[in-house]
């Protein structure tokens, strides 16, 4: 299939998430009138939020097929700007009060190595006194919830099988996502969408920022002020840059 395909399945897939929740904790932990980089910004969900409370956005994805959709969101807010950019080797000559990146953008980073350009990269794009805030979906919802499971499901007018392969031995989980979407003529057409991510232990993550400078790191059960904890699964963490 083509990446298009999947873009345009993409939100109706994405309904289940409380995008409303996740922004009202990033706009409490980053404060008001900010200027803030979102790395893989998908279809825009989250950027539109923002920018409807007036936050300056910078936001980038891999994607051009994304991006796509992002644009019809957002091409009419001036305070937005879309990029077509890697998180493994962005440049851009501005720095910013707050970088995010949310729903797994983590996840599809393969190996420690990826994980600590990214993060050195953020670090390098933040004032003095700017915030990173990230998720990603931790070991134990890959163990307990992906697992080798395959997942069946109904969402309007698309029927999906999703088969997880999960190896406990480096924390990855191969997903084969098979979409039969109804057609105006009533019929259904086939969408296959293979990806790969990638979880990682909380400590190192932690042992990672530090390494690249953020003097601050603490980690949340989700986009909510409770703690997080080895039953988490979806770990948030809320990192500030050292003042110099």
């Amino acid at each position: 299939m083509s990446y298009l395909e999947f873009a345009e399945i993409y939100d109706s897939l994405m309904t289940d998430i409380p995008y409303d929740h996740w922004v009202d904790f990033i706009k409490r932990k980053i404060g008001s009138n900010k200027n803030i980089l979102e790395i893989a910004c998908g279809t825009g969900n989250i950027t539109r939020l923002l920018a409807d409370d007036n936050y300056k956005i910078t936001a980038f994805d891999l994607s051009e097929e994304m991006l796509v959709k992002a644009y019809e969101k957002l091409r009419k807010y001036s305070n937005v700007s879309i990029l077509n950019m890697n998180m493994l080797d962005f440049k851009i000559d501005k720095s910013f009060d707050a970088a995010i990146c949310c729903c797994d953008g983590i996840n599809y980073l393969l190996n420690g190595e990826g994980v600590l350009e990214l993060f050195s990269r953020v670090y390098s794009h933040l004032s003095h006194d700017g915030i990173f805030i990230f998720d990603y979906s931790t070991i134990h919802k890959f163990q307990n919830q992906l697992g080798r499971h395959t997942i069946v499901a109904e969402e309007d007018d698309i029927f999906m099988v999703w088969e997880n392969l999960y190896d406990d031995e480096d924390h990855t989980c191969e997903m084969t996502l098979n979409f039969f979407v109804v057609d105006s003529n009533g019929l259904y057409r086939r969408i296959e969408e293979f990806q790969k991510q990638k979880s990682y232990g909380c400590d190192s993550i932690c042992s990672m920022l530090k390494q690249v400078g953020f003097s601050s790191v603490e980690v949340f059960d989700g986009y909510c002020d409770e703690a997080y904890n080895l039953n988490s699964d979806r770990a948030v963490f809320v990192c500030k840059r050292r003042t110099e």
